[in-house]
């Protein structure tokens, strides 16, 4: 019956961010569309006329993809710790009679739930927009739906980490420069992993700690699909992996800022 009655504050929490969502939507929209615009120029047009072959768009926009995926859950990142730090709204939701895990279950839900219904509608336009250089080879649709929310799921959990565990000014000055921009140069977003490795295996081997390579990888395997790109239980496990040391990580944060003794 308690397990019940946390689920119903749960969902409640749930319903008032759709509300949120429904606001925001237009605006969070036109700010991820305008991006898309300039990639589907760059690759689908102005990549072609410099002789980069047409089996390298869809890998290189897959790519961008990902980073924009980084991109907008890092925005929640930010208006986290804004709230943490001025606004407060934090203090209302550790009120409620909800456990922990319950509440920051409902946190992540609503990132991954806005990151989604952005991320997908754009990704399927440009996708179309880019035909016939965007070129399937053997895509595996259910496959996709499973690595793009294990990696909503992972950039949720990493960001909310984040925004609990470094204090206010360090997170505006540094989580860019000392954190997220090594994760982002050590991964394959605008080239596929193979092609690192046929060119340096020991770049490659050093590529797979970065978790946007198995997210990169994962979703040009699954929605591309053929042997140039990693495998897709190897981009599941990796993402799993990546999970649990996010929830540690994540648990850390939390703990430390709002039971500090």
């Amino acid at each position: 019956m308690i397990t019940f009655d946390y689920f119903r504050i749960y969902w409640k929490l749930i319903l008032r961010d759709l509300i949120v969502i429904k606001k925001r939507y237009k605006g969070a929209l036109i700010d991820a569309g305008i991006p898309l615009i300039v990639e589907v120029i760059v690759f689908g047009y102005l990549f072609p006329l410099m002789g980069v072959p047409h089996t390298f768009i869809g890998p290189l926009f897959l790519g961008a993809q990902t980073m924009s995926m980084f991109f907008i859950v890092g925005s929640f990142g930010f208006r986290n710790i804004f709230d943490i730090q001025y606004t407060r709204f934090i203090d209302y939701r550790l009120t409620l009679p909800l456990p922990k895990r319950w509440l920051f279950a409902a946190t992540i839900t609503y990132f991954m739930m806005e990151t989604f219904i952005v991320s997908i509608p754009l990704m399927t336009i440009g996708i179309m927009l880019l035909e016939p250089r965007f070129q399937f080879i053997h895509p595996q649709w259910l496959l996709f739906m499973v690595i793009y929310l294990l990696s909503l799921c992972l950039y949720s959990l990493l960001f909310l980490g984040l925004s609990f565990y470094y204090e206010f000014d360090w997170y505006l000055q540094n989580i860019w420069p000392r954190r997220l921009s090594i994760l982002l140069a050590i991964s394959p977003l605008f080239y596929p992993w193979k092609a690192v490795y046929h060119f340096s295996p020991s770049i490659a081997h050093l590529m797979l700690i970065s978790p946007l390579t198995y997210v990169a990888e994962g979703l040009r395997s699954t929605l591309i699909g053929g042997p140039y790109f990693l495998s897709i239980p190897l981009c599941i496990a990796g993402l799993i992996v990546w999970i649990s040391i996010a929830i540690t990580f994540a648990a850390k944060g939390i703990a430390k800022r709002l039971d500090p003794v």
